[in-house]
């Protein structure tokens, strides 16, 4: 009787795996679970994954725009200053 609920349980357990693989099958593939290094380099994406490298690189240019614009329109104005004399 022991074995019977054991292996019953152990049914169920393997059913209930070959439904949650179907339904994950269902989903497209992920682009990100397979990163896309060149081959002869070396993979660094967990770095990435701890230091988001490409979102810093976006915030940093996005400030040192807006650093240039402030200097660009802070000159302009000078200019008309003087210019009006």
């Amino acid at each position: 009787m022991g074995y019977f609920i054991i292996d019953l349980i152990n049914l169920l357990i393997k059913g209930l795996g070959v439904v949650l693989t179907w339904i994950l099958s269902l989903f497209p593939e992920s682009p990100f679970s397979t990163p896309s290094t060149p081959p002869g380099m070396v993979n660094l994406g967990w770095i990435t994954w701890i230091f988001d490298f490409p979102t810093w690189i976006v915030h940093l240019t996005a400030i040192t725009v807006a650093i240039a614009t402030y200097y660009a329109i802070r000159v302009i104005a000078r200019w008309v200053k003087v210019a009006r004399g």
